[in-house]
């Protein structure tokens, strides 16, 4: 109980942070502190210099070992000088391989790149894109105006502030009279005036004096001048003379010399006509000179030649006789050579048969030493190779792993690249078979696509920055009434008769590309039905958003001051007694026109206008009906009409022949 209570009597620990202020008690955490103790035993140092020890030992006890195992193989020649060339060559033949592949890679898809700019530029350069543009950079010019607008009127609400701080600060004063006299004043300003007076006529004189001398100086160089230019006219007039009778005389010889020249071409053909008459005299006697000549050696050449043949007819008889009885004895001794021939070749045959059993026999016994060498030789290696297997076990499953990794990824490359280019060959046949027999598509469809995303960006980019949307919403509006965006076409579903179908022999053999061709047509669809929802989505968003902007406003009636001083009339500081004029009679502002809605799909009910409601119709275009803008319905009404219109797109118009058709004005687009 006694210690308990010293125990209990012991001084608090905190106690002497208590007596002194200027120690504060550090409380850290147990990975904290054991981090401290840590770095002040050293241990992250004193465990790497341990681990870089045994990095290097291992290391030496690899590389002896790999010395011991090099020296065992003596029969091992050492790469010679050409291996490693062609092993050099075959690396940079491999890495230019892979270069010029990764070259050819980095040219696609650049010159990708290069064709989707150039499609995005071409796409730009359409009416309905360039409306766009056209749009955004008049609500750019308009959010410009609005902001310079409220910039100049800050700026002249605070010149007005400063003004008024000025006068707060520097009130108007009385200035009190002078000691100088009015005489005094007026002498002052006439000795002024006398003093300026003199000072003009002094600068008028000398500019006067300036002017004359210019004057004369003119006049000399005038003078000057048109003498140069005379005696360069005489001169040129002299040179002009002198070339025209040379010219002359030059022609005269030139006509001379052709007269004599055509007498002489004239001569000398006469000369050659004679010649070649001569000639063609003297030829044709030649020929026939000849002829008679080679005729009559013919007819001689002929006969000898049928006598020859008839005593060589009668020598070839007899030397066949001769050569049948020469071929009969020929004949019989070549029979007496081979038998003995045959005999003979059979008693060599039997000594080579029994040297070579000889020689199989000891090639037999040598091979049996070579295999047993072999095979001890093999056994001694396998022993070696499982000592050093257990001996660098770590070693080598660390490079089987990565041997079979590498081979595992060769393999992979090597099979998808295979698989790749089959399935890239199967796909292009199937979309050339496919190409025709599919779907009917729009060709407008994506064009509105991009239309309809780049104005639900702008209209979104414009809403965010505080820019106004009506531009944009005009532009939208006009792009979908001359393109006829959410009409249906006036076309009819025709069934084709399908009784016949089974009992053609080509329908099964065909099954399968009929079930193709459904599928692509399938896709096709889905496809437009995604980009119609895409039009549907962004006609929406812009709905909304010019929804969201402040409606329009009427003028309110202002004083004239602002007309005044537009017009030249001084403003006066009070207008207490300027009236405000009716409102028939003055007005600053008129009321202008409601502006026409983004989309009538989007903002309006397709209704029919009374006569006093306004119309309003597109600036710039044409064949485009008026639009009544007197009402604009709520955002409930807008989303179900745009429902509704595109719902009509998918569904069937009636076949009852007596059901009125809506009327669609003519459309760019081909429905087939």
């Amino acid at each position: 109980m006694n210690r308990l209570v010293n125990a209990c009597s012991a001084p608090p620990g905190h106690v002497r942070f208590l007596t002194n202020r200027r120690i504060y008690p550090v409380v850290v955490t147990a990975k904290r502190f054991e981090a401290i103790m840590g770095r002040s035993r050293m241990d992250k140092k004193l465990e790497a210099a341990a681990a870089q020890e045994e990095d290097e030992r291992y290391m030496k006890y690899l590389q002896e070992g790999s010395d011991w195992l090099c020296k065992q193989f003596t029969n091992v020649g050492a790469q010679t000088m050409d291996e490693e060339r062609q092993a050099k060559l075959d690396q940079e033949l491999l890495e230019a391989e892979i270069r010029e592949k990764q070259v050819r890679i980095e040219d696609d898809l650049i010159r990708k790149k290069r064709i989707i700019r150039a499609n995005r530029i071409l796409e730009s350069l359409k009416a309905g894109q360039r409306a766009l543009h056209h749009a955004l950079v008049e609500t750019q010019v308009a959010h410009e105006r609005k902001y310079n607008e409220a910039v100049n009127r800050e700026i002249a609400e605070d010149a007005r502030r400063q003004r008024a701080k000025e006068d707060a600060k520097c009130p108007e004063t009385l200035i009190p009279f002078s000691t100088i006299t009015e005489e005094e004043v007026k002498a002052e300003e006439v000795a002024r005036s006398i003093r300026l007076r003199a000072e003009f006529l002094k600068d008028i004189e000398e500019r006067r004096q300036r002017k004359l001398m210019q004057k004369e100086q003119e006049e000399c160089d005038t003078l000057i001048e048109r003498a140069q230019y005379q005696c360069l006219h005489e001169k040129e007039q002299k040179e002009a003379k002198a070339r025209a009778q040379k010219k002359r005389e030059f022609c005269r010889r030139a006509y001379c010399d052709a007269i004599e020249e055509k007498a002489k071409i004239k001569k000398y053909e006469a000369t050659c006509d004679r010649i070649h008459d001569r000639l063609i005299c003297v030829d044709v006697t030649t020929r026939r000179n000849l002829d008679k000549r080679c005729n009559m050696e013919k007819k001689a050449a002929r006969a000898e030649k049928i006598k020859k043949q008839e005593i060589y007819a009668e020598e070839f008889g007899r030397m066949q006789q001769e050569n049948a009885r020469k071929e009969a004895e020929n004949q019989k001794a070549v029979v007496e050579r081979y038998q003995a021939e045959v005999e003979m070749d059979e008693g060599r045959r039997q000594c080579e048969i029994d040297q070579l059993s000889k020689q199989r026999r000891a090639y037999e016994r040598e091979s049996r030493i070579q295999a047993e060498k072999q095979r001890q030789r093999q056994a001694e290696l396998q022993r070696f190779a499982v000592a050093e297997r257990f001996k660098n076990m770590e070693t080598n499953r660390r490079f089987n792993e990565v041997q079979r990794r590498n081979k595992e990824r060769e393999t992979t490359n090597l099979r998808n690249m295979l698989m790749g280019q089959r399935d890239e060959f199967l796909q292009h046949s199937v979309q050339e078979k496919m190409r025709v027999s599919a779907c009917p598509s729009d060709q407008y469809l994506k064009e509105d696509v991009i239309f309809f995303d780049d104005a639900a960006q702008a209209i979104v980019e414009a809403h965010e920055k505080g820019k106004p949307m009506l531009p944009i919403a005009k532009a939208v509006e006009v792009y979908r009434r001359q393109n006829q965006i959410g009409q249906a076409p006036q076309t009819r579903m025709v069934g084709r008769s399908q009784l016949r179908d089974y009992c053609w022999p080509g329908f099964y053999s065909k099954a399968d590309l009929a079930y193709k061709n459904y599928e692509a047509r399938e896709k096709c669809r889905q496809e437009q039905k995604a980009d119609r929802e895409k039009i549907l989505d962004n006609c929406l968003t812009i709905t909304e958003l010019a929804a969201k902007e402040q409606p329009y406003q009427n003028c309110e009636i202002v004083c004239p001051i602002k007309c005044f001083q537009h017009r030249g009339v001084p403003a006066i500081a009070s207008v207490e007694s300027f009236a405000p004029p009716p409102q028939n009679e003055f007005s600053l502002c008129e009321d202008k026109p409601l502006p026409i809605s983004p989309t009538e799909a989007c903002m309006q009910a397709p209704t029919t206008c009374p006569d006093n409601d306004l119309l309003t119709k597109p600036k710039k275009f044409n064949n485009v009906e008026p639009v009544c803008v007197s009402k604009v319905p709520p955002l409930e009404t807008i989303k179900s009409n745009i429902k509704s219109q595109h719902s009509i797109i998918a569904a069937p118009e009636p076949e009852c022949k007596d059901a009125k058709k809506p009327t669609v004005p003519p459309r760019k687009r081909i429905w087939r």
